[in-house]
């Protein structure tokens, strides 16, 4: 019969599941925030001695109850579980590495299923990992690894036939072999038959512990090295050519930072101009072209059969159009403007975005800015490709015809997004009549490229709106509402500091930071930046806002968060969790270069939002 104490306490348990938690490598420092938070609050905590060194301990209370489960068996350290559990006592099971890893979790967890006991898992720092970081290697490398193989060879206890170490090192990945010095000989055969003798391997022992060992060595010399060393336990044999590169600090560089390769967070910036050809008197003028214009690229029609190894030839000059055309800044046409018209007008997207189209004609005698003439450049390319062959540039925009300002060359200078280009015409049609119109500047960011003469007056509340024939610009982060005419031209000037909880969504995060910015009366067009603590260097659901919106993210230690000045709203629960007093909020004034707080925290239950204005007035 179940009494009233014993209730409350199956109450109580149902608050504190089992934890089984990851110790990391060795170093006490090296376990997870959140696994230091859970000894801390443990009340038992029965660990792995044979592995987990005792120094890992030292986060839990004095009167926590500690126990050895090197000399148990799994029948007794249920029961530990179970008594502990039944008192409404905390437990956390201590494993080395990360649990999910050569753990032994799983039957345990089985065990306390069956008598209803929940668990939950925190996961940690494995040691493949940690000699990784103590060697200062990458195991995938682009177009040298790509895959990790974490294994063992087969001993006592046996792997699955189709998970021998000899089917896995056919692949020559990188390979990190765990519990297996004990059969380095064995090792050392599959190694260097798959690898080469000489391949570089290493051994690591006891990586992050002060007994660490790291020795470089090959397959060939392994066994021997091993039994010098004396190496018998807690040691792991690592192989693979990213091993190589890095012992031996090889030439390598990624294409991730390349400044000619895109992803989400930045797109590709490829200055080089794109020459294309597709007759022989063609060719010979892109030649003379390229010699006075270095950061050109040659494209030739496969059918002139011109061997250049500067060139790239093409079979289908449609096909390799629609593959290029946003790859480069720009384009100059050596043929007929009627066929680069017909090819081109799949690929136009938009006048802010599209790079500069040029057309020469085969002779030599004009050089005509045909697409994005503005914004692209293809006005000045135009012009420049013109002094290089004697040729006359024609420039058909009606602001460089009439010799007057162009407001999208003006926003562009000073660095100002154009929110709305389609208002561009109104602008620029006032600079050619001599028509004035409203100007909206507080920062007087366009004053100086602006003659007064243009300017009817400054913008007021409601003035525009009223007479939808006059035309204006607004120049500012704030959210405003006019009629077409008016353009908006955002400055970057706003950072979005964001805290969330771990596995929010991407949805979550974006409508809160949408709702934020509305309810705030802020552009979202200004918004150049996201800062956060380093702790969710990994939180997938902010990653894909960030690449959603294309804004980078800045991330921050809580040593450098802890030294923001200006900070609203701290937060005594932040703190208990990560180590700050704010996360959302001094990340957005680190981000923006110590800029003001204009929009303190807003919270919902997994979402914080702040925003700070940079200084960008130069």
């Amino acid at each position: 019969m179940k009494t009233e104490s014993t209730i409350k306490n199956q109450d109580e348990c149902a608050l504190k599941p089992v934890i089984f938690a990851g110790a990391g490598p060795g170093d006490p420092e090296l376990i997870t925030v959140k696994g230091q938070h859970a000894l801390a609050d443990a009340d038992l905590v029965i660990y792995a001695g044979s592995l987990v060194p005792e120094a890992v301990l030292k986060w839990t209370k004095p009167e926590t109850r500690v126990l050895n489960s090197a000399p148990m068996n799994l029948e007794e350290i249920i029961d530990e579980i179970e008594k502990a559990y039944e008192k409404g006592k905390q437990v956390v099971r201590l494993h080395t590495g990360d649990p999910s890893l050569y753990g032994a979790i799983f039957e345990q967890i089985a065990q306390l299923d069956k008598k209803s006991i929940p668990c939950k898992v925190i996961p940690g720092v494995t040691a493949a990992f940690a000699a990784a970081a103590a060697m200062g290697i990458e195991y995938t490398l682009p177009e040298v690894s790509q895959t990790l193989i974490l294994t063992r060879m087969a001993g006592r206890t046996p792997v699955p036939e189709t998970e021998s170490l000899e089917l896995l090192a056919e692949h020559k990945a990188s390979m990190v072999i765990y519990l297996s010095i004990s059969v380095v000989d064995k090792v050392a055969r599959v190694l260097e038959k798959a690898y080469g003798k000489d391949a570089t391997c290493a051994v690591v022992y006891c990586v992050s512990q002060p007994e660490e060992k790291i020795i470089f060595t090959n397959p060939e010399e392994l066994p021997e090295i091993v039994r010098k060393e004396k190496i018998a336990r807690q040691a792991l044999i690592i192989i693979g050519k990213a091993l190589d590169i890095g012992n031996h600090k090889k030439k390598y560089k990624s294409k991730l930072y390349d400044k000619n390769f895109s992803h989400g967070f930045r797109k590709k910036k490829n200055d080089k101009i794109a020459l294309w050809a597709i007759t022989p008197k063609g060719a010979l003028l892109a030649r003379k072209i390229t010699k006075s214009l270095p950061d050109a690229r040659l494209h030739f029609s496969a059918d002139l059969n011109i061997n250049d190894i500067q060139a790239s030839c093409f079979e289908r000059l449609s096909d390799a159009i629609a593959t290029d055309f946003h790859a480069h800044t720009g384009h100059v046409f050596i043929m007929s403007t009627g066929i680069v018209v017909r090819l081109i007008a799949s690929c136009i997207q938009n006048k802010t975005t599209d790079p500069a189209v040029v057309v020469v004609d085969e002779i030599g005698r004009y050089a005509v800015s045909l697409v994005s003439g503005h914004l692209g450049g293809a006005n000045s390319l135009a012009i420049k490709v013109a002094e290089l062959i004697g040729a006359d540039p024609v420039i058909t925009t009606a602001t460089d015809v009439n010799q007057t300002p162009a407001i999208d060359v003006l926003a562009k200078q000073h660095n100002l997004f154009i929110e709305n280009p389609e208002a561009i015409k109104n602008i620029n049609m006032a600079f050619i009549t001599g028509k004035k119109f409203y100007l909206h500047d507080p920062y007087k960011l366009l004053r100086d490229s602006i003659s007064p003469s243009h300017i009817l007056t400054d913008f007021k509340k409601g003035q525009i709106a009223e007479n939808e024939d006059i035309p204006g610009v607004f120049i500012d982060d704030a959210l405003a509402y006019f009629s077409k005419k008016v353009l908006r031209l955002r400055p970057g000037s706003l950072v979005a500091g964001i805290g969330c909880n771990r596995n929010t969504t991407m949805k979550e995060i974006k409508d809160f930071f949408e709702e934020v910015l509305e309810g705030s009366k802020l552009a979202i067009a200004s918004v150049i930046r996201i800062a956060t603590i380093n702790l969710k260097a990994d939180e997938a659901g902010l990653i894909a806002f960030a690449e959603e919106l294309k804004l980078p993210i800045s991330f921050y230690d809580k040593e450098e968060l802890n030294r923001a000045d200006g900070i609203k709203s701290p937060s005594d629960m932040v703190e208990k969790h990560t180590g700050v007093k704010s996360v959302c909020e001094a990340a957005a004034i680190l981000a923006s270069k110590n800029g003001k707080l204009i929009v303190p925290k807003h919270s919902t239950r997994n979402v914080t939002v702040a925003i700070a204005r940079t200084s960008f007035i130069s």
